[in-house]
C-alpha cells in the first residue's frame, strides 16, 4: 500500500504550480484525476519536445508534472460540464484549482457550497497574488514573480541589471507550499472530520524564499545591496569557494603548496580576507588553473571547505552521487517507451514514491472516470 493510496485528488489547475502539487500526491499513490479543458492544459505547450518538434502529447514538462494521474477533458463553462464537475468534487478528498479570484464562485463552486455536499473536502486554490488584496486580479509570469518578490533585486552583479533565476522556481515553490497546506489540512481533518479552504499566493511563496534578506533589512534598518559571489575559473570549468574558518583557510593554501599565503598575517581574520577578496582571487587563479573541477571538489570538500563545482545538465545526468542514490526515475509513455525524469523531492522508507502509470493523453480516462 502506498502512503496516499486512500486519497482521491481532482486537479483542475493549469501551468506548473498546481500540477506540481498534485504530482506529489500521485507520486505517493493518490488517485489523481487531471481535468483539462477540451483544448488541453497550457503546459502541453511547454518543452522540451523530442527532436524539438512541438507535440501536445510529448511535452517534457507535461509528462513530468502529470505522470501517474488519470486524465479527463471537461468543459466546466457548460451546464453539463459543471454537473459532472460537481459529482467529481463530491467524491474528492482534495480539489486543486488555479482559476482567477472569483471564477469558482461565479461557476457555483465557492467553498461554502462545495462544503455542504462534501464536508471533508480540502479545496486548494493557487493564484498569482491570492484571493484578496489590491493585486489579486493581476496576472503574472515567472519573470514577474521574480521581480516583485525581491529575488531579482538580490541576484546578479551590483554593477549590472538584476537577474532572474532560470526555469520555474517560483511556481515549483508555490506548488510545494500547496502540497504542504493540503497535507496539513488532511491531518487536521483526521481530528475534526472537516476539510478546509487552502489559499496559496505564488507571490507570497516567492517572497518566503527571500526571508534572509527581509530579516536583514528588519534588523539592520536598510536593504542589503545586490551582492556578487564570483565563480572562479579552473582547468575545465568554474568553482565557488567559501572559506569561513581560519583552519580551513590554512588547509586550502597548504593543499595548493602555498604556506606563505596560508600564514600571511594580512589574511589573519575573516574580516581581513573579505576586505582583500579581489587580491586573494588573483592569488587563487594560477593554483585553480592546474586542477579540474572534480579534483578540487573531492580534494577540498573532505577538508570541510565549502566548494561547489558548476555542473551543467550533462554532469547532473551522470553524477555518481545522484546515480547511487537512485534520484532519477523512469516513467512509461503512452507508446510503451520510457522517459527519464527527476525523482520525488523527498523519500519515505516504508512507502516510497511510485510512478508506474503512463502520463495520460488528452481525455484518455473520460469514460472510466465519468
Amino acid at each position: 500500500m502506498n502512503a496516499l493510496s486512500d486519497l482521491r485528488v481532482i486537479d483542475l489547475s493549469t501551468g506548473v504550480a498546481g500540477p506540481f502539487c498534485s504530482k506529489m500526491f500521485a507520486d505517493f499513490g493518490a488517485d489523481v484525476v487531471k481535468v483539462e479543458p477540451p483544448a488541453g492544459d497550457d503546459s502541453r505547450s511547454l518543452g522540451p519536445f523530442p527532436d524539438d518538434r512541438p507535440d501536445p502529447e510529448a511535452s517534457g514538462m507535461f509528462i513530468y508534472l502529470n505522470g501517474g494521474k488519470r486524465g479527463v477533458t471537461l468543459d466546466i463553462e457548460s451546464e453539463a460540464g459543471r454537473a459532472l464537475a460537481a459529482d467529481l468534487f463530491a467524491e474528492a478528498d482534495v480539489l486543486i484549482e488555479s482559476f482567477p479570484p472569483g471564477r469558482m464562485d461565479a461557476l457555483g463552486f465557492d467553498y461554502e457550497s462545495l462544503e455542504i455536499r462534501n464536508p471533508g473536502l480540502v479545496h486548494v486554490s493557487v493564484t498569482p497574488f491570492g484571493q484578496t488584496g489590491p493585486w489579486r486580479d493581476y496576472a503574472a509570469t515567472e519573470l514577474v514573480q521574480h521581480a516583485v518578490s525581491g529575488q531579482s533585486y538580490a541576484n546578479g552583479s551590483p554593477e549590472r541589471e538584476p537577474l532572474k533565476q532560470p526555469g520555474h522556481e517560483s511556481a515549483f515553490q508555490a506548488g510545494a507550499c500547496a502540497f504542504l497546506g493540503a497535507m496539513t489540512s488532511l491531518a487536521n481533518r483526521d481530528v475534526t472530520g472537516r476539510g478546509q479552504y487552502v489559499e496559496v499566493s505564488e507571490f507570497e511563496a516567492a517572497v518566503s524564499m527571500f526571508t534572509s534578506q527581509i530579516l536583514g533589512a528588519m534588523h539592520l534598518g536598510k536593504s542589503r545591496e545586490r551582492g556578487f559571489v564570483p565563480l572562479l575559473p579552473c582547468k575545465d570549468g568554474f568553482v565557488s569557494l567559501n572559506v569561513r574558518h581560519d583552519a580551513t583557510w590554512e588547509y586550502m593554501w597548504l593543499f595548493f603548496d602555498d604556506p606563505e599565503t596560508a600564514y600571511d598575517p594580512r589574511y589573519a581574520t575573516t574580516a581581513d580576507r573579505l576586505s582583500l577578496a579581489h587580491e586573494i582571487e588573483a592569488k587563487l587563479q594560477p593554483h585553480l588553473a592546474k586542477h579540474t573541477m572534480e579534483e578540487l571538489f573531492h580534494a577540498l570538500a573532505p577538508l570541510r571547505i565549502l566548494i561547489g563545482m558548476t555542473q551543467d545538465v550533462s554532469h547532473l545526468l551522470n553524477d555518481p552521487h545522484l546515480m547511487e542514490r537512485g534520484f532519477f526515475t523512469t516513467a512509461p509513455l503512452p507508446d510503451g517507451t520510457e522517459i527519464q525524469l527527476p525523482g520525488a523531492p523527498f523519500r519515505m522508507s516504508r512507502t516510497p514514491a511510485v510512478n508506474d502509470r503512463p502520463t495520460p493523453t488528452r481525455g484518455q480516462h473520460n469514460a472510466e472516470v465519468f
